[in-house]
Parts: structure tokens; sequence; C-alpha cells
């Protein structure tokens, strides 16, 4: 009998130290999470309230004038396609190049004039190009882009009459 009440015994123990054990580690995980929500929670408010009213007040204070935007640009691009221009060097012939580029101008009645000088532009860049190099000083063969486009933009201008060409992108080259 002694064995048996010491089994009860150690059975009781047991299980009380193992009930406690279980819910006191959920009440405690409970009791941290609604502490971290309320505490979190507060702060954040907290934080809201007197960081925002500061803030809010401050913005009352500043009077800006109004900015009138000025109206932005109507910036339009005018296609020249497949121009072959020849690769001169000593007036020999080492090959050809066929560019497209685009014309900037801005607004729809500029764009509508370069539209209508196009073969005018078309033809004098091809008589330029006939008899001046197109290429590089040190290498021929090597095509001076920058050149290129500034001598487009200024026969192209000089054929308007008006500065109405505001940029030349070259959009594709190809030598043959």
């Amino acid at each position: 009998m002694a064995d048996e009440e010491e089994k009860k015994d150690a059975d009781d123990v047991a299980t009380e130290e193992e009930v406690p054990k279980k819910g006191s580690k959920k009440l405690l995980i409970i009791g941290l999470l609604v502490g971290l929500l309320l505490g979190g929670g507060g702060g954040v408010g907290a934080l809201m309230m007197l960081g925002g009213g500061e803030a809010h007040e401050e913005v009352e204070e500043v009077h800006e004038e109004e900015v009138v935007e000025e109206p932005k640009p109507d910036m339009r691009f005018v296609k020249i396609n497949r121009v072959s221009i020849p690769l001169i060097y000593k007036n020999r012939v080492l090959g050809n190049m066929r560019i497209d580029f685009s014309l900037e101008v801005e607004g729809e009645e500029n764009e509508v004039t370069v539209v209508g000088h196009l073969p005018e532009i078309r033809d004098a860049l091809l008589r330029h190009y006939s008899n001046t190099p197109l290429g590089k000083k040190g290498n021929p063969r090597s095509v001076d882009y920058p050149r290129l486009k500034k001598n487009l933009k200024d026969i192209s201008n000089k054929i308007l009459h008006h500065p109405l060409i505001l940029r030349v992108m070259i959009v594709q080259a190809q030598t043959f």
C-alpha cells in the first residue's frame, strides 16, 4: 500500500507540475503578444499624435505662393528614312551608308513645315556628302556622327530659313 500511495503521490506531483507549466507557458505567450500589440499600437499612436501635430502646425504657418506652371513644349519628331550617303575619301568611294534620322521640332505647325521640305533637305544632304568626306580624319571608314548630326541640322535650318530643327538623332546606321 505504501508503494501505491507513493506512486499516486508521484503521479499527482507530475501532473501538477505538467499542468501549470503548460498553462503558464500559454498565458505567458498570450500576455507577451497582448503587451506587444498594446505597447506597439500605443507607441505608434503617440508618435503620430505628437509628431504629426507639430508638422501640421508648421505646414499651416507657411504660406506658399502659387506657382504657375509653364506649358511644356509640344516636341515632335520628323523621320527621314533610308538616306544613302557615300563614304568618300580622296575622291574615291569606299562604301555607302544607309542612315535613318529623326529631326526634333517644336509644335505641329513646325512639323508640317519640315515634312513639306523633306525632299529639299534630302537633296541638300546628298549633294553635300557627295563631295565631302563623312569619315573621321584619322579613319575614313569610321563615321563622324557628331559632325554628321551638326551638318544635317545646319543644312535643314538653312533650307527652312528658320531654326526649326532643334536636334538631330540618328536612329539607325548601316554600312554596306
